[in-house]
This record gives C-alpha cells, sequence and structure tokens, in this order.
C-alpha cells in the first residue's frame, strides 16, 4: 500500500513538472535575433580599396565608354577637390561613361553585402561638375543620380535604363533634368533662376536615403547609379562627385 502510494505521488509530480514547463513563455524562441550593427563609412580615398571592402564599380549605359566610377586622377582631369580627405579622394564618373552622342548613362557604383532593415540610413556627399560651355555661360549640361535598392546579393545591374536587381527606389536627386547655369543661378531675374536652384548641386551637398520596402531584415545590396538619358558627347552630363558615405543601422 505504501509502495502504491509513493508510486503515484512520483507520477503527479512529474505530471505537474511537465505543466509546469509546458506553461513558460517560450515567445522569444519564436523572434529573429537582432541585425549585428551594420555601420560603415566609405570615403573612397581611393576605388581600388574600396574595391577591396566589397565594392563594386559596374558601367551598364548604352554603347559604354571609356570612364568608370574612379578617383579623378590628372589624366582625367580634377574638377573639384574632395569633401573630405585626400584632394582627389572621391569617386567620380562623367559623360564618357557612355560613347554615345546622346543616350542613356547607367553608371553603378554598389555597396558590400549587408543586411538591411527598414530604417536603416545611408547618408553621402555628391556634387555636380560646371564647365565654362562659352564666354557667358558655365553649366553642367545636367547631371543626375539615383540610389536603388536590390533585396539579392546579386549584381546584375540591368542594361541601360533597365535597373536589373536593383527594383526599389529610395532617392531620385534630379529627375525632372534641370540644367545648373551659373548665370541664371546668381541672378533672380533670369527666367531659369529656379531651375538652376533645382539642378544637381554644384558643391558638395549631404543626402540622406532611407532604407523601405522590405518586409524583414534583408541581406542585399544598395547603389549610386549615375543616371542621365540623353546624355554623352552631345548631350547631357558633365561628372559628378561621390564622398563620405555613411551606412546606419537601425539599431
Amino acid at each position: 500500500m505504501k509502495s502504491s502510494t509513493f508510486t503515484g505521488s512520483v507520477v503527479a509530480s512529474i505530471c505537474i513538472l511537465i505543466l509546469f514547463q509546458s506553461c513558460k513563455d517560450d515567445r522569444y524562441l519564436l523572434a529573429p535575433p537582432p541585425v549585428p550593427d551594420q555601420s560603415f563609412v566609405e570615403e573612397f580615398d581611393t576605388a581600388q580599396k574600396a574595391y577591396d571592402r566589397g565594392w563594386r564599380f559596374i558601367n551598364r549605359s548604352e554603347l559604354i565608354g571609356p570612364t568608370n566610377w574612379q578617383n579623378p586622377t590628372s589624366l582625367t582631369g580634377i574638377p573639384f577637390l574632395s569633401y573630405s580627405g585626400t584632394g582627389n579622394g572621391y569617386l567620380w564618373a562623367d559623360y564618357q561613361s557612355t560613347s554615345g552622342d546622346a543616350v542613356t548613362i547607367s553608371n553603378w557604383a554598389v555597396s558590400p553585402e549587408l543586411t538591411m532593415q527598414n530604417g536603416d540610413k545611408i547618408i553621402f556627399y555628391t556634387r555636380g561638375e560646371i564647365v565654362a560651355f562659352s564666354s557667358t555661360i558655365t553649366t553642367d549640361f545636367v547631371n543626375r543620380m539615383q540610389v536603388r535598392l536590390n533585396k539579392t546579393t546579386s549584381l546584375n545591374c540591368g542594361d541601360g535604363a533597365d535597373p536589373g536587381d536593383f527594383t526599389i527606389p529610395l532617392l531620385d536627386i534630379n529627375p525632372f533634368y534641370n540644367e545648373f547655369i551659373l548665370e541664371s543661378f546668381n541672378n533672380p531675374a533670369d527666367p531659369r533662376h529656379n531651375e538652376a536652384k533645382q539642378a544637381y548641386p554644384h558643391v558638395w551637398t549631404r543626402f540622406e536615403a532611407t532604407v523601405s520596402g522590405l518586409s524583414e531584415p534583408t541581406k542585399g545590396r544598395f547603389a549610386f547609379r549615375y543616371f542621365t538619358e540623353l546624355a554623352g558627347n552631345n548631350g547631357r552630363a558633365s561628372s559628378i562627385g561621390l564622398d563620405s558615405v555613411a551606412y546606419i543601422s537601425n539599431q
């Protein structure tokens, strides 16, 4: 009789322990782990070192030309000094991204792979080149740049106007192709004054893009796309610079 009572007590204790364990809050097991901090800063003091850190420079313009994203040199000309760092320590691309006269420039500076989430920030500085077209007109011939996101780690940048796998637009600088003309910019009475004010900046200017369009933390890439239509030797575009890119994780 005593043995039977003892066995029953042990069984009851085990059942109570199992019931207690089943009532524990284990919802934390279903939550995804936090994304490690992906923040970094890229100064592009040399394009080669940026490449070694995972950046890729891919020219998918119509009629691909002789220049890609690179540091300007004495051979290409150094149209302006860097925002920070060494004198030519910035990323640069120009109208010779294409060898055509008036076609589409689509020249990409693609980030390393990283895990992105909505709310992450991409902060950077950019400016365009202004050139003396004549004794009375100093212009940039119209520049444009996009920041785009790829939800995969592929390097498919499409071709021409096609953005490939970089399907999420985050920012578009000068999408309406306003032309910067220095004389108009400096003269409020000039009918093209407002257009010049809204054109691609002619001094280093800070921009910020916010990562969006993701359903969950995603391993992928973002990219800067020098994208100018009707560009080339007898069309739009001069050159642009890109410097001090900061990726700030949403922690």
